[in-house]
């Protein structure tokens, strides 16, 4: 029986893909090519940013845009250089 579990025991060790061995050995793995993402996402996305900055403008009285403050219900003061 403990013939057999040492024969278990050293399966895994020898199992390993090239990729966990090179991990394992610090070795930074291959860049992926990354591809611009397409103008749907990219037309999405800017809706979403617009209709954000939207809202805010609306419910805080900055533009984030022009990243400065307009007249309205809040009172903006700015505190750095």
């Amino acid at each position: 029986m403990a013939a057999a579990a040492a024969t278990v025991m050293a399966v895994p060790s020898c199992s390993k893909r090239e990729g966990d061995i090179a991990a394992a050995a610090g070795m930074p793995k291959k860049a992926k090519r990354v591809r611009p993402p397409p103008e749907e996402l990219e037309a999405f996305l800017a809706a979403a940013e617009s209709s954000f900055a939207r809202r805010f403008a609306a419910k805080y009285n900055y533009d984030v845009v022009k990243d400065a403050p307009m007249e309205g219900r809040y009172e903006w003061v700015r505190v750095g250089p």
